[in-house]
Formats: structure tokens, sequence, C-alpha cells
């Protein structure tokens, strides 16, 4: 009995403390429970907090959209940098192939004037040689000329000397005959003395003067005279043979320098055709970018006539404009970034105001998020050219290298577009197609060292 009164009062005393438990539980419960006050002020708390993340979300995408807009106009500035460099690129190899052509061709005119200029001393030391070696040979033929006639003169001599020294003597009559020959002798005396006489008569009356002294005198004098005008006849019949040896080598020069400039003129007529030719290329050339050029400034007054179109259209205000630009309110190449500017702003404005339109008929009417509040417009889908996708054109160096190392024993043929297509597709796949895709100047073949090297100097 006493066993179970102490089990009864220990499951009274269990009882009791689960009882007390669950009390306090209650209270807990019910100071934990949320009054309508606190619901209220929960609901305004949540509200603010609600206005307040919505203020924030406002500001954000106002903050995105201005950096999307940031990072469009940095990718078009981006892509104009890349057009820029790729034209930079062109004209700056274009110039380097005309500055290598241009050294070549100084450096073969160079050549050509050395090898002219050695040779020009080389023919004029061998011209001045032979003409020294003719001038020396001239002059030993006329002294052997002169000997070989002193020989003749002496010869002829002898032969008449002995030819009369040869005939024979017939002696009859022999003093008849010198004594006709010694009468004959006088009168050939007496003749010559008289013709003396008579020629000293005329000399004495030429002179005028009595005295053989005298006229000796003035015989010896005249005759020294005579000699030196027979030098001076030598010496100018010695310097009309000079002067004729250069007058030879004059008209030879001249000849030369005819023929010389024969060679010339067919040259700079070569040299004229050529610039002729390279002149109509480089005006035709001039005409296709004047061409383009009008057709750019068309495509720009095109631009600029939307540009005005669209600032109409989104009723822009250009009171800051008129006072920069003093009430000029036309688009021209100087002020169309002033107009873009304000544009750009404005459209920015007006795509945050149709953002938050939506987000207000989607929080009220539920609408669907396909649906818009401006409809969408479809346009033709743009096709990225291939500049756009790869930076840069295949390597010509390793296209040639593998073209050469690719040797077939088999007849080749030239391949149609399908087959064309089938190995380009068959070669992007392969792993190492897009390491051929760089410039020569990234080339790791030894031939593009040496195009960089030829550029360079």
């Amino acid at each position: 009995m006493n066993h179970y009164l102490q089990v009864q009062k220990a499951h009274l005393n269990e009882i009791d403390e689960q009882i007390k438990m669950v009390k306090k539980r209650v209270l807990d419960i019910s100071s934990k429970q949320i009054t309508d006050e606190q619901m209220h002020q929960r609901v305004i708390k949540g509200e603010k907090t609600v206005h307040t993340l919505e203020n924030k979300l406002e500001v954000q995408i106002k903050k995105f959209c201005a950096i999307s807009a940031h990072n469009v106009k940095l990718r078009q500035e981006i892509q104009h940098l890349l057009i820029e460099r790729t034209e930079f690129n062109k004209i700056w190899d274009k110039l380097i192939n005309n500055l290598c052509i241009g050294k070549k061709f100084m450096l073969d005119l160079i050549e050509q004037a050395t090898i002219a200029y050695d040779q020009r001393e080389e023919w004029v030391s061998k011209l001045q040689f032979l003409r020294s070696k003719a001038h020396n040979d001239l002059i030993v033929h006329i002294q052997e000329m002169r000997v070989m006639q002193r020989k003749r003169d002496n010869d002829e001599k002898l032969q008449e000397f002995f030819a009369i020294k040869g005939q024979k003597r017939v002696m009859r009559d022999l003093e008849e005959k010198k004594l006709k020959r010694r009468q004959q002798n006088r009168e050939n005396l007496d003749l010559q003395l008289e013709r003396y006489i008579s020629i000293m008569e005329e000399i004495k009356e030429f002179t005028g003067t009595q005295t053989i002294g005298e006229i000796a005198k003035q015989f010896l004098d005249q005759e020294e005279v005579n000699f030196g005008m027979f030098q001076y006849v030598n010496y100018l019949n010695k310097e009309m043979e000079e002067i004729s040896d250069e007058l030879g080598s004059l008209h030879n020069d001249i000849d030369e320098q005819n023929r010389l400039h024969m060679m010339r003129e067919g040259q700079q007529a070569d040299r004229l055709d050529r610039l002729e030719h390279e002149y109509q290329q480089a005006e035709k050339e001039a005409n296709d970018k004047g061409q383009e050029l009008r057709n750019v400034d068309q495509k720009l007054k095109t631009i600029m006539t939307g540009i005005g179109n669209l600032f109409r259209m989104f009723r822009c205000k250009n009171d800051p404009l008129i006072q920069l630009l003093g009430h000029n309110e036309t688009i021209n190449n100087y002020n169309v970034l002033l107009y873009l500017e304000i544009l750009e702003k404005n459209i920015q404005e007006a795509l945050v105001s149709v953002f938050f339109r939506e987000k207000q008929l989607h929080d009220r009417k539920k609408l669907k998020v396909e649906q818009m509040t401006i409809p969408e417009i479809k346009s033709i889908p743009v096709i990225d050219q291939i500049e756009n996708i790869v930076t840069t054109n295949p390597c010509p160096l390793c296209i040639e290298h593998e073209q050469v190392s690719d040797v077939i024993d088999v007849l080749q043929h030239p391949l149609n577009k399908a087959q064309i297509q089938e190995s380009l597709l068959k070669k992007m796949e392969l792993n190492l197609a897009l390491d051929k895709l760089h410039n020569v100047s990234a080339c790791h073949l030894p031939k593009s060292r040496q195009i960089i090297q030829k550029r360079y100097q």
C-alpha cells in the first residue's frame, strides 16, 4: 500500500511538472504573439523597405543603362579604332612596299652609275693612252717617211750619177769637141754673166742701192725674215695638225655623246611611259577613292538626316547647341557628335521610362513577360563580316608552306566550289587550324624574318 502511494505521488509530481512546463510554454507563446498594432507597424515598415528597394533598383537600372550606353559607345569607338588600325596597316604595308621598291630602284641606279663611272675612267684612260700612242706613232711615221724620202732622193742621185758615168765615151774629134765645148761654155758664161748683170741691175733698181754689201746685208736680213716666216708656217702647220687631231677626238666624243644621248633618250622615253602608266593607275585609284568618298559623304548625309529626324521625333531640345553654335541648327560633320550626345541622353531617358512603365503595368495588370508596352520591330538580321568574327587573315606564308609541303604523286586538278568548301571544313576541324590566323610579323617561319628585315632596311 505504501509502495502504491509512493508511485501515485511520483505520478502526481510528474504531472505537476508537466503542467508547469505547459504553463511556461503558454506564457512564452502568449508573449511572442503579435498584436494588431505591431502587425500594422510591420506592414508599414515592409512597404517602406519595398519602396526603398524599388528606388535603389531604379537607380541601379539607370546606372546599368548608362553603363550599357557607355559600353556601346566604347565598343563603337574600339571598332572604329580597329578599322583605322586595319587601314593604317594597309597604308603602312603599301608605303613599306613602295619604300622597298624605291630603295631597290635607287640601289640599281647607284650601281649602274658606279659601273658607268668606273667604265668611264677606264675608257678615258684607254682613250688617252691610244691618243698618245697614235700621236707618237704619227711622229715616228713622219720621221721614217722623211728618212725614206732622203734615201730615195739619194738613190735617185746615185742612179743618175752612175748612169752618166756608165756611158761609153767616143774619142773622135775630141779636140774639136773640146773647143766647141769651150766656146759653148764661154757663150754660156757670157750669157749667164749678162743675165747676172741684168739681174744685179734689177736688184739695184729694186732695192734702190748701188753697193753690193748693202744688197747682201738686205738679202741676209730678208733671208732671216723668210726663215722666221718658214718656222712660223711650220709651227702653224704643227698646230693645225694638233687641232685636226683634237677635232678628230672631239668628233669621236661628239659621236659617243650622241650615242649616249640616244640611249638616255630611249631610257627616258621608257621611264616616261612607265611613269605615265603609273600616273594613269594613280589617277584611276584617285577616281575610285573619290567615288568612294562621295558615296561615304552621301551615306553621312543620309545618317545626318536620320539623326535630325530622330532628334525631332524624340523632341530633343537644342537650346545649349543654339548658344554654342550661334543659331545654326544644321547638322554637319562638326556638330553631329553634340546632337548624338543629346539624342543618346534622351533615348536613355525614354528607355528608362518605358522600363518603369512596363514594370508598373506588370505589377498592376499582371501582364505577361512577353507583352511589351512598345511593340518590337522585326528587323532584318545583320550578317557579321569576317573581320568582326576573326581579327586577322590567314598567314600567307603558312598556307604557302602547307601547299608546298603537301606532295602528292598523282595528277592534280583544280578544285570546284564544293570541294573547296569541303577542304576548308576539314582544315577548320583540325586542332592547329587557328594557329594559322596571324600576321606575317607573328609567323614562326624563317621567311617571315627575312620579309621583316627587308621591310625595315
